[in-house]
């Protein structure tokens, strides 16, 4: 069973995510925490298996507790709960690099169907974090030296009851009247170690399209540029982590543009876009429906949407950001992106699959090489925080090339 410390100003959300938490058999809520001085204190000190942080609090943000957390070099695994809000979304972002495992968007609304929604969405969080590869075992490794001191302990305790023995003969063979007894204190137990469940992903869905009434797509606005390849990426749990690697290596002479999912709720994409573009070198924006896309630029499909990706007369290429239903439960879906290409006149699309869990993007790889040359870049399994939709890639046959994260960029331009 995980212990999991939660952290929130608010006592009432606190109770809400304690019963949330602690409904799971697999996880357990040991302590709690009311602001980030606290909280900070707790972690540095206690071997919690999880830390489920509220990002605004009191005496120290969340992503200041995690960046103190960080420099120091102090282990933890963090799940956030962030709301929408703009200064929230972008502090997120930055909580992600430094290493925070998922997050889950707060309630707006308090009510039986948005709790069980976040509910569902928190326990889920916890569970993929449990999976990915960059958890820290921190209970096990603070054990082995809590295992220490109680032996320690047990040396002293065993010290001081030999030295009462000793006493005790030294007062027997001198006669003394009174009486020496010795007091044997309990040996402190070792803690015993966490147990941990075989973690098992769930089976892939199959692959659908976008269904219902769809609008035909908008007329984009201005003059296109045709070019001869593009670039479609797709990524999912950890890939904010990993863009933050990859697309500062790309180069400022790119002849070609970028798009990209990145499984995401509405209102954080932007936060994500605009943080890329502050350190790279190429330019990176949240897609807009019906704008061209440009050479040298990187599009994301904005949280909530799906992108597909349409041409002029011209072939020049834009974007229509769709509002259908959620395919296999994912909205942006990467798979619906990578269908829409089989439409397109590119000479060639260079397909790039990242960190992620599930299979995402396999299923519309596959369908768009029935119409369309394309170049397919997975990332190596072992710089992965979840080696599953690289996988389902690779695994299916799709590859040509299996990259390492910090060669992926490297790899492209050699492609082009």
């Amino acid at each position: 069973m995980y212990k999991i410390l939660v952290v929130d100003d608010s006592a009432l959300m606190r109770r809400v995510i304690c019963d949330i938490i602690n409904a799971d058999s697999d996880f357990r809520v040991v302590d709690v925490s009311a602001d980030g001085e606290d909280a900070y204190n707790k972690i540095k000190n206690n071997p919690y298996d999880l830390v489920v942080l509220d990002m605004v609090l009191p005496k120290l943000q969340g992503v200041d507790l995690l960046a103190k957390l960080y420099n120091e070099k102090i282990p933890f695994n963090a799940v956030l709960v962030s709301s929408i809000l703009k200064e929230d979304t972008e502090s997120t972002i930055r909580a992600l690099e430094y290493g925070a495992l998922d997050f889950v968007v707060k309630p707006i609304r308090s009510g039986s169907d948005t709790r069980d929604v976040f509910g569902r969405q928190l326990v889920t969080a916890l569970h993929n974090a449990t999976k990915q590869s960059s958890f820290r075992q921190i209970s096990a490794r603070r054990s082995t030296s809590d295992a220490t001191k109680a032996i320690e302990e047990s040396r002293r305790s065993t010290l001081e009851r030999m030295e009462n023995v000793k006493k005790s003969l030294q007062a027997t063979k001198s006669g003394s009247s009174i009486a020496q007894t010795s007091s044997t204190p309990a040996r402190p137990a070792a803690p015993t170690p966490v147990e941990r469940k075989p973690a098992t992903a769930p089976p892939p869905a199959p692959v659908a399209s976008p269904g219902g009434d769809k609008k035909p797509p908008v007329k984009p606005v201005g003059t296109g540029v045709r070019t001869k390849k593009i670039i479609a990426l797709a990524c999912s749990t950890g890939g904010p982590q990993a863009l933050h690697t990859f697309v500062p290596m790309l180069p400022a002479t790119l002849s070609v543009p970028l798009v990209l999912v990145q499984h995401m709720p509405e209102g954080f994409t932007a936060s994500l876009a605009a943080r890329l573009d502050q350190i790279s070198a190429v330019n990176v924006k949240e897609a807009e429906n019906g704008e061209y896309f440009k050479p040298g630029w990187v599009y994301i499909t904005p949280g909530g949407k799906h992108m597909e990706i349409c041409e002029d007369g011209s072939h020049a290429a834009y974007c229509h950001l769709d509002d259908s239903p959620p395919v296999n439960s994912l909205k942006p879906c990467a798979d619906v992106m990578y269908r829409s290409l089989s439409k397109s006149s590119f000479d060639e699309i260079i397909c790039v699959v990242l960190t992620g869990m599930g299979a995402d993007g396999s299923e519309g790889i596959k369908y768009l090489n029935q119409y369309k040359k394309t170049y397919v870049i997975s990332q190596e399994a072992s710089t992965c925080v979840v080696y599953g939709m690289p996988k389902a890639v690779e695994q299916g046959g799709l590859s040509n090339e299996v990259a390492p994260l910090k060669s992926v960029a490297n790899s492209i331009v050699k492609r082009l």
